[in-house]
């Protein structure tokens, strides 16, 4: 019997494994995710010296690698960049003919070579080392010549390739990427860099939408619903109606926030059989609205959005002093991206 369940239990789990191409895939998926898990339960002793050397980089920092590992370095110079740290790919051919001219004495340089035997890298590292660099080396193999060549090691073993004949850079190269990534990232916050530096360095695109003021596209003056305190709901209601926006703002005499109603606060109120005439927007405003700085962003006003969730749809933008300066729909943020 107990038999019998085993075999069962065998079959369930071949039918449930993909099998073909699908399986091929999560195989390599496996294989890849397994080298970064060694990595992360035993990390680099040199890690944070890494870490700390590419942070304190008065030089834009130089990425340089071959073929693959050429490519994962031009990626990481691209990540480092936009995290607040320059940086700059280094092709090593170019370098030994010539372009080591560009090298500024004392940057910090990542060497990512999985042999550690790549000549071109080789070739370029007395030249670098005449500049006063400092070499951080991604290396598959820490007894290589490029492994004991380089000022600060990050041994990055990988004991087998994750293509079907162990031969492809993959494994190796998603272990240089993650690590590079985890340099650039771990680097950036000890800079200090924050999601305010990142929009400006993103000027393009959805990202630099982000970054525009929420003065760029909020309503002011006449385009904004607004009433009195002291106006019948019936009246705001109206207002509402014809500024579009589903709410109101109400205001003082010196145009001061005092809260907002909505259309489900008027809804509620007819339900009631609440004399729309006969009480004020006083009486059913909402006294705590969630309110936009006026030195917001567009990013700023879509993570309040987010925070606060589906039901916000209108946020007034007052200055220091509480003066309303204009109001903010879900609709022009999203149509703004």
């Amino acid at each position: 019997m107990a038999q019998a369940r085993q075999s069962r239990s065998a079959v369930l789990q071949e039918v449930a494994e993909p099998v073909g191409p699908t399986g091929w895939a999560l195989d390599v998926l496996r294989e890849e995710a397994a080298v970064i898990d060694r990595i992360v339960a035993d990390p680099p002793l040199a890690l944070a010296d890494a870490i700390a050397c590419v942070a304190d980089a008065a030089n834009p920092v130089l990425c340089c690698g071959v073929g693959k590992s050429g490519l994962v370095a031009a990626k990481i110079a691209a990540t480092l960049s936009s995290l607040g740290t320059p940086a700059f790919a280094l092709s090593a051919g170019d370098a030994a003919h010539g372009d080591l001219g560009a090298v500024l004495p004392g940057s910090v340089v990542l060497l990512f070579s999985n042999s550690g035997t790549t000549a071109e890298i080789l070739r370029i590292v007395p030249g670098l080392r005449a500049r006063g660099c400092h070499l951080i080396g991604l290396v598959g193999r820490a007894a290589s010549p490029l492994g004991r060549a380089v000022d600060t090691l990050i041994d990055l073993p990988v004991t087998r390739e994750a293509d079907h004949i162990g031969m492809a850079p993959t494994a190796s190269t998603t272990l240089q990427m993650a690590m590079g990534d985890a340099i650039a990232v771990a680097a950036s916050r000890l800079r200090g860099f924050t999601r305010d530096d990142f929009l400006k360095c993103h000027p393009a695109g959805q990202l630099g939408q982000h970054a525009l003021p929420v003065a760029s596209l909020m309503r002011t003056g006449d385009a904004m619903p607004v009433v009195m305190p002291h106006m019948a709901l019936a009246e705001t209601a109206s207002v509402m109606s014809a500024g579009l926006m589903g709410a109101a703002c109400v205001i003082d005499h010196d145009n001061r926030l005092l809260g907002i109603i909505v259309d489900g606060d008027v809804r509620r109120a007819v339900q009631s059989r609440t004399d729309l005439y006969g009480v004020a927007a006083s009486a059913v405003m909402r006294t705590d609205p969630v309110v936009l700085s006026a030195s917001a962003t567009i990013g700023d006003a879509l993570e309040l959005m987010r925070a606060h969730g589906s039901g916000l749809l209108v946020l007034p933008v007052t200055d220091d002093s509480g003066h309303l300066v204009g109001m903010v729909h879900s609709v022009d943020l999203v149509q703004s991206l």
